[in-house]
């Protein structure tokens, strides 16, 4: 009996260091988003770790982090934003996407993962922008918080002249409210809902909203990457879409998985976040259209790169492509992309 019970030990031994010889390493860094509750549950339910991937996963607080990881080559997958994504490739950082993280494939514009919150006495009605002049606005500097806020003051004939910019960590949005240090914070999910659940008589003063905004989630990697991990990556957005499929169908248990995965993140803000928030990994003819007809010129308007160029030349859909036909089931829930918008 013993000889037997040591010899299955040794099998699973065997078995456990075959796997791990075998298993395709991918460094993936993604930030402290709601949005990525559905990587974090297919990590934890095995989804690519039965497609032969080991997936090393590093959590940084942006997209401009993650950036700078893909362009020192630390990292192979980035999950953040539109406008770090952008910024990069107009930096000339060999950088393509591949696949979105929250995003509706059938929109443009799009702005519904990021809000405006305001604390109690901050005198500015829901609804009413024009009086967000003359106040401090918290963003996260380079990321998707700062373009959104400048599209909505334009909407209202303001500008970033017209307001103070307090540079804001993701995860201390909620404190700057609280301390008065901003009037409102402009951020993306989770960090509105943090807000809204932490800080007394804090509301909502828009939701999405930006009319002249494209801000897609992006799943990026770069040039290099796909020369040399084509197979990895055509296996990790399968195990991506998988995992986006369960996490639509089980949205408040994939909010309790992101929960162990998002530093100082509670299951109720985490669950309110991701309630209704869309996570579809397509591209689309609305990706590109988006990104050259408002984020691109959004970000000249700004100054943060000094020329328009041409997204199309930095999407390469042939990975959705590949998962959409190898596993159609984890697509069947999504409205499907008329054919005048498809890639």
């Amino acid at each position: 009996m013993r000889f037997a019970r040591f010899s299955a030990l040794v099998a699973f031994a065997v078995a456990l260091a075959s796997f791990t010889a075998s298993a395709q390493q991918l460094r993936v860094a993604v930030t402290s988003a709601a949005e990525n509750a559905p990587f974090f549950a297919a990590v934890e339910r095995g989804l690519f770790s039965k497609l032969g991937l080991d997936v090393k996963v590093d959590v940084m607080p942006s997209g401009v982090e993650i950036s700078n990881a893909l362009a020192s080559n630390t990292v192979d997958v980035g999950l953040f934003g539109t406008f770090p994504f952008l910024t990069a490739v107009a930096r000339g950082v060999p950088v393509v996407l591949i696949g979105h993280t929250w995003n509706d494939a059938l929109k443009n514009p799009q702005s519904e993962i990021l809000s405006v919150i305001a604390r109690a006495d901050a005198g500015v009605p829901a609804g009413d922008l024009s009086k967000l002049k003359g106040k401090k606005i918290g963003v996260t500097r380079g990321a998707g918080g700062e373009p959104y806020i400048a599209g909505l003051l334009k909407q209202v004939g303001l500008s970033l002249d017209d307001v103070t910019l307090v540079n804001t960590a993701p995860s201390s949005m909620a404190t700057a409210l609280a301390n008065k240090d901003a009037d409102v914070i402009a951020s993306w999910e989770p960090w509105p809902s943090a807000a809204l659940t932490k800080v007394p008589g804090a509301y909502k003063v828009i939701y999405g909203g930006c009319q002249s905004c494209y801000d897609a989630g992006t799943v990026v990697t770069t040039r290099s990457a796909i020369a040399d991990k084509p197979k990895q990556l055509e296996q990790f957005i399968l195990g991506y879409a998988q995992g986006q499929a369960w996490a639509r169908a089980n949205r408040d248990e994939a909010a309790r998985i992101a929960v162990r995965w998002i530093p100082g993140m509670d299951a109720e803000t985490l669950m309110l976040a991701f309630k209704t928030l869309p996570v579809d990994v397509r591209l689309s003819k609305n990706t590109i259209d988006g990104f050259n007809q408002y984020s691109i010129p959004l970000l000249v308007s700004q100054k943060r790169i000094p020329q328009p160029f041409d997204a199309a030349k930095s999407v390469d859909n042939r990975f959705v492509a590949a998962a959409v036909k190898a596993d159609p089931s984890a697509f069947a829930d999504l409205k499907e992309i008329p054919a005048a918008q498809r890639l």
